[in-house]
């Protein structure tokens, strides 16, 4: 019953840090690019700073993903008794997985894509929209992952 719990423990830090690392990557390619940027155009800093966020997404779905698989499993509730066979803390292990690999290659590519946006307002302010949508469309994935994984976690009995 132990190694059950502690595969639920394992579920939900992969989730988490798979969803942690691909956000500080993508973060660190659309900052690189903000940075360079603002230091020819310093009035662009707010615009920047909200290019080099978009990727940080990621980083909180992992967050929420952890704190499902602990809430669903029973382990946030305090339950000195709580019993989880192995399989069912497979279940929960594998159940986090589709956020924190879409967290991690999404927030990855969200970063890059965030970066070429630098480089798009940075040349024309107005396309600042654009930048965003562009940006944006990566992490629809991500959210895919989120909602799998939900799936997933309703799922177990």
């Amino acid at each position: 019953m132990e190694i059950g719990i502690a595969l639920v423990f394992v579920g939900a830090a992969i989730t988490a840090v798979l969803g942690f690392a691909g956000s500080a990557i993508g973060m660190g390619y659309a900052g690189q690019a903000a940075a360079g940027v603002v230091g020819e155009k310093p009035n662009l800093f707010g615009k920047m700073l909200l290019m080099q966020a978009l990727p940080g997404s990621q980083g909180i779905y992992g967050l929420v993903g952890a704190f499902l698989i602990l809430s669903f499993s029973g382990v946030l509730g305090g339950d000195a008794s709580l019993a989880i066979d192995t399989a069912t803390g497979m279940k929960y292990l594998f159940a986090g997985l589709p956020i924190g690999i879409a967290g991690l290659i999404s927030g990855i590519y969200q970063g890059i894509v965030a970066a070429s946006g630098v480089s798009l307002i940075a040349k024309d302010e107005s396309n600042m929209g654009r930048a965003i949508v562009l940006s944006v469309m990566v992490e629809t994935w991500a959210i895919f992952g989120v909602l799998i994984s939900f799936i997933l976690l309703i799922s177990i009995v």
